[in-house]
């Protein structure tokens, strides 16, 4: 993701990036979603989800239903508690860049996409990325979804 995509200029209808770009620095995060404007055909659309910083700063309560799972199935029913899962999520686990809404759709407004806005988990208005997330207690709650078009 950061170095150029072996693809050819305007060759891909959509593209998908799922829980990535939190693993790469900011400017190297800019550099991928470059590349995935550059490569998607005019119209093509790019679907971009990474952990929700603005989720974790505001998780606060213990008993809420994604510190319940994540602690079950990610730490083993290990340390319950909100603080520690937000300190987990945002300063461990590879992650370097954790973008709030606003900060991923300005990233991907510099990059070129138009109408970068964020949208629900699990549905899309475009057909290829409706259904296209899994369930499972701990994304549907985590997770960002920008969306945006190539002019």
């Amino acid at each position: 993701a950061t170095v150029t995509w072996p693809y050819e200029d305007d060759k891909f209808d959509a593209m998908l990036s799922e829980h990535m770009i939190e693993h790469l620095p900011e400017e190297k995060g800019l550099f991928a979603l470059k590349e995935a404007y550059r490569t998607l055909k005019p119209g093509g659309v790019a679907r971009i989800t990474c952990p929700n910083r603005d989720f974790f700063t505001t998780l606060t309560d213990n008993n809420h239903p994604f510190v319940v799972n994540y602690c079950r199935i990610i730490m083993n029913n290990t340390i319950p508690s909100a603080a520690r899962v937000v300190s987990r999520t945002l300063n461990e686990q590879g992650h370097v860049w954790v973008p709030t809404p606003l900060m991923l759709c300005r990233q991907m407004q510099k990059a070129g996409f138009k109408d970068a806005k964020k949208v629900t988990y699990g549905k899309s208005e475009h057909k290829v990325f409706d259904g296209i997330e899994e369930f499972n207690g701990i994304r549907e709650y985590e997770t960002l979804c920008v969306e945006g078009t190539k002019s």
